[in-house]
């Protein structure tokens, strides 16, 4: 009997047999094997014609082509199996039997492949039959020309069957043949069937790469092969084991594969499993997932074990030992991890001393061993030479840090700037060069700049030990810093240090106006008694003695601000005034918006007028933005209408007086925002006159255009673009047609003056676009067949009460210069 493993090559439905099964059939007088397939009944055995006896072999080892096709084809003629009546049987090993579903179960039995596999099998052989015999007929039949074409296409159709069963090319260039799984039957089938699918694909590692989606994937056909694959892993061949490998390890660039280790660990348990041999540099991975995954003492056993193999051989020497270092000091084994990394740097081998930095790390952590972690950094500084870079400072410093060895860290800085030539360690007062808060300031800037907040801080406390105050820059970049990192521990930390500095702000206001510093118990010097003078943890809190300034109260405010925390902002204006600092127009705009959100728009309004016509503070786009969204149309869900007939007039005061004022904008925030608050407030409000004068005074004096997108909006709903809904979706098509429609008409009524009708110009569409918010604003009105005199008559009044009658109605030149708030060379809004 040929063994099955032939099935993957030769396993088709035809009456061939080659000349060596031929002769192992004749030698062992073999037969069907009775288990196979079974009669159901004596009827069958009479239905059923008995089986060809095999002929004596005196054809060639290779068929004619004609005969191979003669045979298929008789195959082919014979009755179907169904039809005949035939039932197969299998018994299991335990002598149970069981009855096949039909043929299809019995080949895919008998051969180890799947109905699916066997038909593509089949229909590539049949393709290649028909392709040789027509090769042969061209070269029989045919002339010169003719054979010369079938000797072109023989040699096509060969370099196609090189291409197809070439397989994959790793990223080193090794080839993997065809990877396919065999052996598996019935449903376990269908797991592996998508592995082996998975493999075969063209795309699989395409130019040696593999892709995001290829490591994704792997993974997942694979895990879901693996309880299959068990109860067999004779069956997966050195190349499958070799691929799935390579795919699961890779971490090029681009490719991210978080669980890299997790499932080489698996891998190479299941590979030991089914007896695979690992080389040399899987072994050290192994190793190394197995010491990720937790099994930290076993993997260190592993590799110590390991020494006369893998340590000894040059291609695994360095690896070997880095390894080492590595795990030994993260597993607290500092003796060993220091003993094979003077291993590593002693032998012949190039030395890297950037393998100290995990053992500096371990002896850093303990107290006692802080100093043989300094030794270590000499030592790595020493041999690395003006090859040490900047970020393997930052690496020791952070290492010195993390440790609280604020000392030894600010040493390494040092070295960094000034190449060993300064030495700060065990002075009381640091040098002058050192020692002042420009050096220290570029230290904060780059620990914040690298997110080591926690080491800012301990800097900060370290130099002012040392007589040195922190400048009040960095100090705000750390306490923002500390607020965008959405940590409720970082917002307390950074809340006690701005306080901090309020109150080193007001001790210093105390004594330049020759009043004595008060007590801590008072009220004025301690504006939070929960953060200024608490405890936290039993350790005296930090008194900061750098001052706060202008930026540090408004860190606090739009922090406050966003939180909802009301009272505290409050509080807060109430110290900026003890600390006689001036409110600016940011602080303003932040004590106006949370009145606003707290539900006192009028305190806002009132706030407002206080702070800019007594206290002289110039208001700027955000405080106008403020103030109209203190509207009710901007704040209710459910309107008013005696609210929303208030805000009419309301809206126009602060129009009014946005206009008068002197301020420019100078953001592209405002530049967007403003505007078209404006002009959503008027459209909820149904102040169309007031719309349409707006628009025309802003186009004057903000170099406002309304874009396509914004007229949309416009028509369908202020909310329709940030909800995806069905209703949203159906508003969106009907505002759309009604601005088309709109434009139609604008463009029809162009042709009607005799426009040609080609591409509009700039200032042609910018037109268009105000013609047509101005029809959409008649629309909406029910004002589409009033008299254009009585339209104009109503945005005159309204533009004499939103104090632009000189910009809109008499389009003075000098009035609208006086307003223009364009900053200088600022962009028109389109």
């Amino acid at each position: 009997m040929p063994p099955r493993t032939l099935a993957l090559d030769l396993g088709r439905h035809s009456s061939y047999v080659c000349k060596s099964c031929l002769d192992t059939l004749r030698s062992a007088n073999a037969a069907a094997r009775p288990w196979l397939a079974r009669p159901s009944s004596s009827a069958s055995r009479r239905t059923r014609p008995p089986p060809p006896r095999p002929r004596k072999a005196t054809a060639p080892d290779v068929p004619d082509p004609a005969q191979l096709q003669k045979m298929l084809l008789q195959d082919l003629s014979r009755p179907d199996p169904e039809s005949a009546g035939i039932n197969y049987y299998d018994q299991d090993p335990s002598g149970k039997i069981r009855k096949m579903r039909d043929s299809d179960e019995f080949h895919q039995f008998a051969s180890g492949l799947d109905t699916e596999i066997e038909t593509a099998i089949s229909d590539l052989e049949d393709r290649m039959l028909s392709t040789a015999k027509m090769l042969r007929l061209m070269e029989t039949s045919g002339g010169d020309q003719a054979k010369d074409k079938a000797d072109e296409l023989r040699k096509q159709f060969k370099k196609t069957l090189r291409l197809q069963y070439k397989g994959k090319t790793g990223p080193e260039a090794e080839e993997y043949g065809l990877l396919r799984i065999t052996g598996f039957s019935g449903p376990r089938m269908r797991t592996v069937g998508g592995l082996n699918k998975f493999l075969a694909r063209d795309t699989v590692v395409k130019g040696g790469i593999p892709k995001p989606k290829d490591v994704a994937e792997c993974w997942k056909y694979y895990s879901a092969a693996r309880k299959t694959l068990s109860a067999a892993w004779q069956n997966v061949p050195q190349e499958v084991w070799d691929f799935l490998w390579m795919i699961m390890s890779w971490q090029g660039e681009g490719v991210e594969n978080p669980n890299r280790m997790h499932h080489l660990y698996i891998l190479a348990k299941d590979m030991q499993a089914a007896g695979v041999p690992l080389r040399d540099s899987q072994q050290l991975v192994a190793i190394e997932a197995m010491f990720i995954e937790g099994w930290e003492e076993e993997a260190i056993e592993a590799w110590k074990k390991a020494v006369v193999t893998l340590g000894s051989k040059p291609e695994t020497f360095t690896d070997y030992y880095e390894l080492g270092v590595r795990m030994c000091a993260l597993h607290g084994d500092t003796d060993r991890a220091q003993r094979a990394a003077d291993k590593l740097l002693k032998s012949s081998h190039p030395p890297n001393a950037r393998i100290l930095l995990p053992v500096i790390r371990a002896m850093a952590s303990k107290p006692a061993t802080v100093d043989q972690a300094w030794e270590g950094y000499t030592d790595m500084r020493t041999l690395l030479g003006e090859s040490m870079t900047i970020e393997d400072y930052d690496e020791v410093v952070a290492i010195f840090l993390t440790s609280d060895c604020t000392e030894y860290a600010l040493q390494s800085f040092v070295d960094m700037m000034f190449s060993g030539a300064v030495d700060i360690r065990g002075k009381a007062r640091l040098p002058m060069m050192v020692g002042n808060h420009f050096f220290i300031g570029k230290w904060l800037k780059r620990l914040i700049g690298v997110g080591d907040l926690d080491g800012a801080y301990k800097v900060v406390v370290f130099v002012q030990g040392k007589g040195v105050s922190a400048s009040p820059i960095q100090l705000n970049g750390l306490i923002a810093a500390w607020l965008r990192s959405g940590s409720v521990e970082n917002a307390e930390r950074a809340d006690a240090l701005a306080w901090s500095m309020i109150r080193a702000r007001l001790d210093h206001v105390n004594l330049r106006e020759g009043r004595a510093v008060a007590k801590s118990d008072d009220a004025n010097h301690n504006p939070t008694p929960a953060l200024a003078d608490g405890e936290t943890d039993g350790e005296p809190e930090f008194r900061c003695q750098t001052r706060a300034t202008a930026e540090t109260f408004s860190i606090l405010a739009e922090n406050y601000c966003s939180r909802g925390l009301h009272g505290r902002l409050q509080e807060l204006f109430q110290v900026l005034e003890q600390a006689e600092i001036r409110t600016n127009s940011f602080l303003m705009n932040q004590l106006m918006r949370s009145y606003s959100q707290n539900s006192e728009p009028d305190k806002a309004v009132e706030l407002y007028h206080t702070m800019t016509k007594e206290q002289q503070i110039p208001p700027d786009g955000h405080t106008f933005l403020t103030l109209f969204n203190t509207l009710s149309v901007n704040r209710l869900i459910v309107r008013d209408p005696e609210l929303t007939k208030r805000d009419i007039a309301v809206s126009r005061e602060f129009f009014r007086e946005m206009v008068q004022a002197d301020w420019k904008l100078d953001t592209a925030e405002i530049f967007a925002q403003l505007p078209r608050t404006i002009l959503f407030s008027m459209l909820k409000m149904q102040d169309y006159a007031g719309m349409i004068a707006a628009a025309q005074a802003m186009t004057e004096l903000f170099g406002f255009h309304p874009t396509h997108t914004l007229l949309i909006e416009m028509a369908s709903g202020a909310g329709s673009m940030q909800i995806q809904s069905k209703r949203n979706m159906q508003r969106l098509v009907a505002g759309k047609h009604t601005i088309e429609t709109l434009m139609k008409r604008h463009r029809l009524s162009l042709l009607q003056t005799g426009h040609s009708g080609e591409e509009m110009t700039e200032e042609e569409m910018l037109n268009e676009l105000h013609d047509v918010l101005e029809k959409f604003v008649l629309l909406k009105a029910g004002a589409e067949n009033m008299p254009r005199e009585d339209v104009e008559a109503r945005v005159q009044d309204a533009a004499r009460a939103m104090g632009v009658y000189d910009v809109v109605v008499e389009k003075d030149p000098d009035a609208i210069a006086r307003g223009r708030k364009l900053a200088k060379g600022a962009a028109p809004h389109v």
